[in-house]
């Protein structure tokens, strides 16, 4: 009966691993591949400037940050040097510029490629605003790499391995056995080097749009 009951007690735990793995691969899968994180009405164009402003007027009423976050608006923003698609780019860099750092899950996913793509088609606008882009992933260098040749992207790509600087922003996301990789989020920091706004949640089609109507917002355009 003992050796029934531990058989038994094995096999249990075995489906309950299995179980979580398969959780971990799904949540995983879902920041993925999920293009949009954010919603807005469907009467509404979410291309036109009066959505993109519309929505920045609602993330000004409300906390930009959690108040567990890491990263503190008004605070100097959280320093980076690494490895990216453009050889070494640190904070430095950007220094007397505003500077949007965004992060995304995995280079060639679904919903990361719009994401990247969205920040690439608004790229002129964005630095017309006095404005430059970095992304940031857990993906190796050569991925980065790839992935920014691949849609001919005009900013660096930061290999952030391990996701060091993902948790020095929160967002890190660890799941068992998958591992760590970065959420979904914008950061925007002005040439004080100070973090000036978050987007805890991040519509990956429309994320260029909404970092200009933010930028002309912060610089009462």
């Amino acid at each position: 009966q003992t050796l029934v009951c531990l058989a038994q007690q094995s096999k249990t735990q075995q489906t309950t691993i299995a179980m979580g793995f398969r959780l971990s691969l799904l949540v995983a899968a879902a920041a993925c591949i999920a293009p949009s994180m954010a919603f807005a009405p469907a009467a509404v164009s979410l291309r036109s400037p009066a959505a993109a402003a519309s929505r920045a007027s609602a993330r000004s009423a409300a906390s930009p940050l959690d108040l567990n976050m890491a990263a503190t608006v008004g605070a100097p923003a959280p320093p980076f040097s690494l490895p990216s698609s453009k050889g070494t780019t640190s904070i430095g860099d950007f220094k007397g510029k505003w500077t949007v750092l965004f992060f995304f899950p995995k280079a060639f996913t679904q919903g990361c490629t719009c994401h990247v793509q969205s920040m690439e088609e608004e790229a002129r606008a964005i630095r017309a605003l006095g404005a430059e882009i970095v992304g940031a992933s857990t993906d190796p260098v050569n991925k980065c790499v790839e992935f920014s040749e691949a849609y001919s992207l005009s900013y660096p790509l930061l290999s952030d391995e391990g996701g060091s600087l993902a948790k020095e922003y929160d967002s890190a996301i660890s799941l068992p056995i998958v591992g760590t990789f970065a959420n979904r989020k914008t950061f925007i920091i002005n040439p004080k080097g100070e973090l000036a706004y978050a987007f805890d949640k991040v519509n990956a089609k429309e994320a260029g749009p909404d970092v200009i109507a933010q930028l002309k917002s912060l610089q009462g355009k």
